[in-house]
């Protein structure tokens, strides 16, 4: 029997809320106050006992269900990395390589795993030259010869042997299942696959593991399954990286490429190795940024930008102002000139990381911005850091109940990568050969048999004043990667924005060949007017990254899945988990 509740109390507890409401007075009336304030339009997803953001809602489901039976960050974050591979297939990967950054709270320390595809040991550069000495673009970019030895399934496998708590079969078995049972193609995935056809279909076993019969492509809605690459994701679940670099994975990956004009050999795979790096990091404003060092570039090139800016009052100028996106264009064109210079594997040549980092040239920098006109880029060369001495890809973040972090940044290169799938493994091989410094004979990228070629991949954390976790953010772009994490902590520490606002704020990207400064749709027209005055040429852009990013406060995980990209998704966990 139901028991008609008095309305008294609920009327005690409205008056009791607004009472508490700012500005509220005695004598003002009920019905010219708001019950509720909601101070923003875009508002992040929140989670008590964990956050997972990636840029595939299946993917973000898996992670979130590795939180949920007591996995920790690194564990959900293995789990994703396979069941992208699956479900992503344009950028997800087991046959390319990435970076990432692993928190362990326990210990408050940041260990950044380098996981970047390494030249075969065969191959030259003049392999690459036709009789006249011109480069073979197509070669480097397209079927076996473009791929570099994958580094994705060392890496993910090396951070579980470090940092796990769950089987490592247990993390792979999502991905099996998605492979084997088949995903639904949604209309992003069916317009991608679509584009990659022309390119695909060079190779039948990529029309066998991406096209019906026929090369006819998947429509929206159709089932794509994927038997080779569950094949091949049950025998590394049994065999760990081992099977994929030694193992039966190995040995029909050597084969197919072999038969299609390839360099792979079992000694190419079996000498893999993940580099474990120091970290790089800055101080910006009183917050500690924390990112990847070379093979990536986008890191150190992101970090001379903070440094650069700190010398400038960004928070004084309105965000989205001409006076603000003036000063970080200007950053821009200046740190992206010096962005590959002198940079390598460091594994191959020395890179004077204390230099670029430096006080003295990031001063340097700032003294040559004037801040009420924008230099040609023509008048800017590179900087050497010695004298100072003392676009296809994925991102996905993870927090766990515990505060430990894991920010990855990986790629295929190209979408769909080199588009040659490893007959009878439905593995996608990257195109990553291509970005080596070839115009340039000695440049410190130039290609070497084992060596990283460098990348803009730069997956970042960021600390507040008082030491605590506060960002995990990172975003694929190619040459705007890093560009565009800056604007996404400017926004956050210098205007204050919650991580959903701060993701949806239009963007800039100002590169140093070229005079355009690109804008994003939604950058003020107004502002837009004054920065042509400045002597900008505006260039209106298609968006710019797919930052999936978490924001830390007061006990809470916020979640912010970039709209720029389909299908991202932010996922809390808001119960504790299994093994509470």
């Amino acid at each position: 029997m139901t028991k008609t509740r008095s309305a008294i109390p609920v009327l005690l507890l409205i008056l009791s809320f607004s009472i508490s409401l700012p500005g509220w007075a005695a004598e003002s009336t009920a019905a010219t106050q708001a019950i509720i304030r909601y101070d923003s339009i875009h508002t992040p997803v929140n989670g008590r006992y964990g956050m997972v953001v990636t840029q595939n809602e299946i993917a973000s489901q898996v992670g979130q269900q590795i939180l949920a039976r007591g996995g920790n960050a690194v564990d959900a974050a293995v789990a994703i990395g396979f069941a992208l591979a699956v479900t992503l297939p344009r950028a997800g990967n087991i046959g390319g390589s990435g970076f990432m950054l692993v928190y362990d709270a326990d210990s408050d320390s940041t260990v950044a795993l380098d996981f970047r595809s390494a030249a075969p040991a065969s191959a030259r550069l003049d392999d690459f030259r036709d009789e006249s000495g011109r480069i073979l673009w197509d070669d480097l970019t397209f079927g076996a010869r473009a791929a570099a030895i994958p580094g994705t399934v060392a890496g993910l496998h090396h951070a579980w042997q470090g940092y796990g708590s769950l089987p490592w079969a247990e993390l792979l078995q999502p991905a099996i299942d998605l492979a084997s049972d088949g995903i639904v193609v949604t209309a992003d995935l069916a317009y991608a696959l679509g584009q990659a056809l022309p390119v695909m279909s060079q190779y039948p076993s990529s029309v066998a593991a991406y096209a019906k019969a026929g090369a006819t492509p998947y429509s929206s809605g159709e089932l794509l399954r994927q038997p080779d690459l569950a094949w091949s994701l049950q025998e590394i679940a049994s065999g760990g990286a081992a099977a994929f670099y030694r193992g039966a994975v190995a040995d029909r990956i050597v084969a197919a490429v072999a038969a299609a004009g390839g360099y792979f050999t079992a000694q190419d795979l079996a000498a893999y190795r993940v580099r474990e790096r120091q970290a790089l990091a800055v101080d910006y404003r009183d917050h500690r940024v924390v990112t990847m060092p070379p093979s990536s570039v986008g890191g150190l090139a992101m970090l001379q930008m903070l440094k650069v800016l700190d010398r400038f009052p960004l928070g004084q100028f309105q965000q989205g102002s001409a006076r603000s996106l003036h000063l970080i264009a200007e950053t821009m064109k200046r740190v992206n000139a010096n962005r590959r210079y002198g940079i390598g594997d460091t594994d191959f040549v020395d890179v004077p990381i204390a230099g670029i980092l430096s006080d003295a040239i990031a001063q340097d920098i700032a003294n040559g911005i004037d801040p009420r006109a924008a230099r040609p880029v023509t008048d800017i060369t590179p900087m050497d850091g010695n004298p100072y001495q003392s676009r296809e890809t994925t991102h996905y973040s993870v927090v766990d109940r515990d505060g430990n972090a894991v920010s990855t940044t990986y790629t295929l290169g190209y979408s769909f990568g080199s588009g040659y799938v490893a007959e009878g493994t439905g593995i996608l091989l990257d195109n990553q050969m291509r970005n080596f410094s070839h115009r340039e004979p000695g440049h410190a990228n130039a290609m070497a048999p084992g060596k990283r070629m460098v990348s803009t991949m730069t997956p970042t954390l960021v600390f507040d004043e008082h030491g605590e976790l506060f960002l995990v953010t990172g975003t694929p772009g190619g040459s705007r990667i890093h560009n565009v994490i800056l604007q996404l902590i400017i926004n956050t520490v210098d205007y204050g924005l919650n991580i959903a606002e701060a993701t949806h704020r239009p963007r800039i990207y100002q590169g140093w060949r070229v005079p355009e400064l690109g804008v994003e749709a939604g950058v003020a027209a107004d502002a837009l007017d004054l920065l042509a005055a400045m002597g900008h040429e505006i260039e209106r852009q298609q968006t710019m990254g797919s930052t999936q990013s978490i924001m830390l406060r007061d006990g809470m995980f916020y979640g912010a899945a970039d709209p720029r990209r389909p299908g991202a998704l932010a996922l809390g966990l808001n119960v504790p988990p299994q093994n509470e």
